[in-house]
């Protein structure tokens, strides 16, 4: 036998789960778009390559940022003694 608090729970539990459901599928659907987007735009700069080398032009090289790189300084720590009580 089930009692109602037992079914309003199942009935939260359904609604919370569909909710979730619906916001990974929308996560997953911006993802696939990111993806397309990367690969429309490699495809088009292989393309702009490929056309390059077919009339004979020198292909250009493009170097990948490079981040820059943080130096981590020395922190000189003081030691302060402790004073002697009476």
């Amino acid at each position: 036998m089930t009692t109602s608090y037992r079914l309003e729970a199942q009935k939260r539990l359904k609604a919370e789960k569909k909710i979730l459901r619906e916001a990974e599928a929308v996560a997953q659907k911006e993802q696939r778009e990111l993806e397309e987007k990367k690969r429309v735009a490699n495809e088009e700069r292989i393309a702009r390559k490929m056309e390059r080398i077919s009339k004979g032009l020198p292909v250009e090289e493009i170097q990948p940022k490079k981040k820059p790189v943080k130096r981590q300084s020395k922190k000189v720590s003081k030691k302060v003694k402790a004073k002697k009580s009476k």
